[in-house]
């Protein structure tokens, strides 16, 4: 008789909030939150509880709050690297409008279709989702039938959100994600298989 179960693992996914530095293409840049960013997480997560853990990004702006976070509700915490944001290349740390005001064709073609049009020396998205979704793959599997918190980057949810629902790398770009929102992924386990369903997005939005 083959394995029905129907466990469920249900895993909240956190943007960061707002960093110090400004609108850069932060990426790999590391920075640290802000006031204002850690305002802004404290506010959104005090009203919710109930994890049995909490994955983060290596990088400050989500891995320290992470850990505030980890200590205050005293859930274990694992800082995986495959969930950091992408390297954006020569636009690393650079203005957002300065990218846009001096290289609009390949500011805009990177919007567009980012499969295809990679900035200058930056991480192709092919290797992002690629490490993604075996940081992904791993959670569920560690965490199965749990409730996770995971705290990660714009991009990163991105690319998340667009691998779950088997959307095309194009599609990337075209999910919006505010600092501090939240999504949610319920991932239904039949066995050896399973099912995830996206059940909110843009969760906490001011």
């Amino acid at each position: 008789m083959p394995d029905f179960d129907m466990t469920t693992t249900t895993v909240d996914i956190l943007r960061h909030a707002e960093c110090e530095g400004g609108s850069i293409f932060r990426g790999s840049t590391d920075v640290p939150l802000s006031d204002e960013g850690w305002a802004r997480l404290r506010r959104v997560t005090e009203p919710l509880d109930g994890w049995d853990a909490i994955v983060t990004s290596p990088m400050r702006r989500c891995r320290e709050f992470a850990t505030e976070l980890s200590t205050a509700r005293d859930v274990p915490l694992t800082v995986d690297e495959r969930f950091r944001e992408m390297h954006f290349g020569d636009w690393e740390g650079v203005l957002i409008s300065d990218v846009w005001a001096g290289q609009p064709e390949a500011a805009r073609a990177w919007y567009v279709d980012p499969e295809n049009h990679t900035p200058p020396n930056a991480e192709p998205l092919t290797s992002t989702r690629g490490r993604v979704a075996e940081g992904w793959a791993e959670l569920v599997a560690v965490n199965r039938g749990g409730h996770v918190l995971l705290v990660a980057h714009g991009g990163v949810i991105r690319n998340l959100v667009s691998h779950v629902l088997d959307l095309p790398l194009v599609a990337t770009n075209r999910f919006g994600m505010p600092y501090g929102c939240r999504a949610r992924i319920e991932i239904t386990h039949d066995g050896e298989s399973a099912m995830p369903r996206l059940m909110g997005y843009n969760l906490d939005q001011a």
